[in-house]
Order: C-alpha cells, then sequence, then structure tokens
C-alpha cells in the first residue's frame, strides 16, 4: 500500500476491499468452488462443516484484526456460533435461529463476566457479534439451500463465482473502485441468460433472470458489508474476503429460493 493509505480513509475508502492479485488468493478460489461442489454432491453435512468452517474462520480472522487495535471482544463466541449455526440448520432453520439467540446472550454473559473490563457489557458484546453474526447467518442460509435444492444452491455457486472472477480480472490494480464490480455484474447477466436459455435448476426463463439479477445487484454490496466487520477494509482476512460475495446474496437468495419452491411444489 502506497504512504497515503496510513492516512485516514475516507468514508468511501473505508468500505472498499479491492482485489487481490497475489496467486493465493486465486488458488483458495479455484480450490473453494471444487470443494462447495464436491460437499454439495455429498450432501448437507459436508457442505455443513465446509461453509461452517469457513464462517467460523472468517469471524476469528475479524476478532485478531480488533484485538490488534486494542478493542475489547470475545474469541469463544466467534469461532463457535457460524459453525454450531451450520450445524443446527441440518435439523432447521427454527433451532438455528435458537443458536444465534443463545449465541448472542452468551456475548452479553461474558462481556459481563470479562476480567479487566474496559468498556460497556454491549459495547463488548456488539463487537462480538459484529464479527459472527453475518457469517453465522451465510452459514445458516446455505445449509438451508443445500437442504432444499442441490441445483439452485449449484448455480448461486457459479453465478457468485463469474461475479468474483470478473471484478478480480478487471478489479486488480484498476484506477476505479467501480471497474470490478461492473465487470462481475456483466459476467453475471451473459451466465444468466444462459441459464434463463437453458433453464439450469429449479428456474423458469423468468425465474432465472429474477434470480440472476439479485446476485447482480446484491453481489456488489457483501464488500461493504465485510469491510464493516473489521476496523478497517484492509484488516479484511482471506476467509472473510471468499465470503464477501455471499453475505447479503445468500440470505436473499435462500429466501427466494423458498418462495419460489413453496410456489411451484
Amino acid at each position: 500500500m502506497s504512504p497515503a493509505s496510513t492516512q485516514a480513509p475516507s468514508r468511501i475508502e473505508r468500505f472498499v476491499l479491492m482485489p487481490q492479485s497475489q496467486g493465493r488468493e486465486v488458488r483458495f478460489g479455484v480450490a473453494w468452488f471444487g470443494g462447495f461442489v464436491i460437499c454439495a454432491f455429498v450432501g448437507p453435512l459436508a457442505i455443513a462443516v465446509l461453509i461452517g468452517a469457513l464462517c467460523s474462520v472468517a469471524a476469528l480472522q475479524s476478532v485478531m484484526s480488533w484485538k490488534q487495535q486494542r478493542t475489547e471482544v470475545d474469541r469463544p463466541i466467534a469461532a463457535v456460533l457460524p459453525i454450531a449455526a451450520a450445524l443446527a440448520s441440518l435439523v432447521g432453520v427454527g433451532l438455528a435461529g435458537l443458536v444465534l439467540a443463545f449465541g448472542t446472550v452468551l456475548a452479553v454473559v461474558l462481556a459481563m463476566g470479562a476480567p479487566g473490563r474496559r468498556v460497556g457489557v454491549f459495547a463488548r458484546a456488539g463487537i462480538t457479534m459484529r464479527c459472527c453474526l453475518l457469517p453465522a447467518v451465510v452459514a445458516i442460509s446455505v445449509v438451508s439451500m443445500a437442504r432444499t435444492s442441490t441445483s439452485a444452491l449449484l448455480v448461486l455457486l457459479v453465478l457468485v463465482s463469474v461475479y468474483e472472477t470478473g471484478n478480480h480480472l478487471v478489479g486488480t490494480d484498476a484506477g476505479s473502485i467501480f471497474e470490478g464490480p461492473i465487470a462481475g455484474i456483466a459476467a453475471v447477466l451473459v451466465v444468466t441468460f444462459t441459464e434463463a436459455t437453458f433453464q439450469f435448476g429449479p428456474f423458469t426463463t423468468r425465474a432465472a433472470w429474477l434470480f440472476g439479477g439479485l446476485v447482480a445487484v446484491a453481489a456488489p454490496l457483501g464488500a461493504p458489508l465485510a469491510a464493516a466487520m473489521v476496523p478497517r477494509a484492509a484488516d479484511a482476512g482471506a476467509a472473510l474476503r471468499r465470503l464477501d460475495v455471499w453475505l447479503l446474496v445468500a440470505p436473499l437468495w435462500c429466501w427466494s429460493v423458498w418462495n419460489l419452491l413453496g410456489r411451484t411444489h
């Protein structure tokens, strides 16, 4: 990063995650795609372990970034809540919701009993939940989709992956923060056209465009959400960067798939 980056970021820069050109990030993305496909065919339990583990790592990396800023946060809740929510989703969304509620209460309890606490209880618990709540919701959404429709989940994986590919190829070292997302959106629309033409997954032509449009609109908003989970956008860890597009897309897609299948079956 340039010397200017050590200065306080602007309001926009605070929430900007620019693609990184390191080969490690590319290899991680390819491995993630392959592992996700394999787990999707193995079954919901495999998906729960995969997405739960990634979400827990993302939460822990966020905790580490806050601790480096000497901010009080409780690591155990962040480590356990996403994977616990993912596994609970194998039983049902109701149980997963109870896990989220219990985790929130437990974060407050741990904050109350933290030795040498220098901030308010809810301030400490709030940072803890800031690190892990969205990843836990993503885990619940992905596992619920795996239980509902594997084909719909795989279509979502493809759309998210082509968005990430377009964003990475064009956005890396781009002169504008908008070039990458625009390229990603264009890639999603191209794949959506193919999906609508051949009607992959449980989608009619009209539904394919609606769902593809949902990804095109929501995917660019994932990076700002991920940046909001950490003190600075540059502090986002590798797992959180891998997860960022899913933060908003996955819950919206899950809810929409439920509505679609509820109307058509």
